[in-house]
């Protein structure tokens, strides 16, 4: 969780900003947004290698020669080796695992096999979201969203997600949201091959705001946390098996105050 100490440094400078005086900035904000930002680089280089590895895998179907090789490994962990014309109904109850590999014969892939979301899931998304300052001012920023989790069903998922978004405030200081929530997802609508459906999750909300001005002339840190919840529609297209573009619309209400984002990224399964 990206929460750092906060230790602020803030003061009243002669020169202006805004025409609400200039102020010294740093701390907690500022520190969060490169945490955050490291934390993406790593984040996206994992959707990379699993997007690689997964999109390069094919699931569906293929023709093959009758005699093509098929690797049988058995329930006791035994292997062998048989031409495809010669499984029968005693080989195939033996085999636990049957591995074809295209570089040993002839091969025609048909079709793949559409969008499975089964089992773990990984997704990254970038976008824009409302972000409202202690002073009450909202405004948007760059937001960024990071999910791990697993789909039981084929509709239903369950993932852990972080949400980082950032923007200056009105006195050109750093504004650092971030965001940790359990989150579930259903997606019941299926045409072709689009998807649509909705999420939902709570957790909790982190405001990191280096200088914000309240009533009068004074200007503090505008630190706070509280209770999230989050909510919002998904849609999905797929791009193969293993693979699907994402797009999300949604709000969120935390610090007493409501804030929504939109967002579009790559869903790993």
């Amino acid at each position: 969780m990206i929460a750092p100490q906060i230790e602020v440094s803030v003061g009243v400078h002669p020169r202006h900003h805004s025409g609400l005086g200039g102020v010294k900035i740093g701390g907690a904000g500022n520190d969060g947004k490169g945490a955050a930002i490291a934390f993406l680089v790593i984040a996206a280089t994992a959707m990379v290698t699993a997007a690689v590895i997964e999109g390069s895998r094919f699931d569906g179907w293929a023709q093959l020669h009758p005699m093509h090789p098929v690797h049988l490994i058995g329930h006791d962990g035994s292997y062998t080796v048989v031409p495809l014309a010669w499984l029968d109904g005693e080989a195939a109850a033996w085999a636990d695992t049957a591995v074809v590999r295209p570089s040993e014969g002839p091969w025609l892939s048909l079709e793949r096999a559409p969008l499975s979301r089964q089992g773990l899931a990984y997704g990254m998304y970038g976008g824009t979201g409302s972000l409202r300052s202690a002073d009450g001012n909202l405004a948007m920023g760059p937001a960024w969203t990071v999910q791990l989790g697993y789909f039981p069903t084929e509709q239903v998922g369950v993932f852990a997600s972080v949400f980082f978004g950032w923007r200056s405030n009105n006195l050109g200081a750093t504004l650092f949201e971030s965001r940790y929530t359990a989150e579930l997802q259903f997606l019941p609508v299926q045409l072709g091959p689009l998807h649509a459906g909705l999420y939902g999750g709570g957790g909790l909300a982190y405001r990191f705001e280096d200088a914000v001005k309240l009533s009068g002339n004074a200007v503090v840190s505008g630190n706070e946390s509280s209770p999230a919840l989050v909510g919002g529609a998904m849609f999905q297209l797929d791009i193969n098996t293993r693979l699907a573009l994402t797009a999300r619309l949604g709000l969120a209400h935390a610090h007493g105050e409501q804030m929504h984002d939109a967002i579009i990224g790559l869903s790993v399964y």
